[in-house]
């Protein structure tokens, strides 16, 4: 029961950092390339991204700590890339 539980937090865990480098990468590219189409996708990343996040705060295995953890890592990463993406827009047109 505990080999099962340990594949699912590893699986939930793998899936939000892949899903939120997947969020980053299609944002960025969307951005840059000023395709409205690649900046949507990003947003379906970044739904999964919060979806695997919730299925490991969801499991009773953890502990309150790390649950309150993962849900705030989860809600912060969807404001990350966008907020990074105007830093860098900003940092550009002052020393470009």
């Amino acid at each position: 029961m505990l080999a099962e539980i340990i594949y699912k937090l590893m699986l939930y865990g793998f899936l939000m950092v892949l899903f939120a480098g997947s969020y980053a990468l299609m944002y960025s590219f969307g951005r840059s390339s000023s395709s409205s189409f690649l900046v949507k996708l990003s947003y379906i990343f970044a739904f999964l991204e919060f979806l695997a996040g919730f299925g490991m705060v969801s499991m009773d295995y953890l502990h309150t700590f790390w649950k309150v953890i993962i849900l705030f890592s989860s809600v912060a990463y969807l404001f990350i890339p966008p907020l990074m993406w105007k830093v860098v827009v900003l940092f550009h047109k002052r020393h470009g």
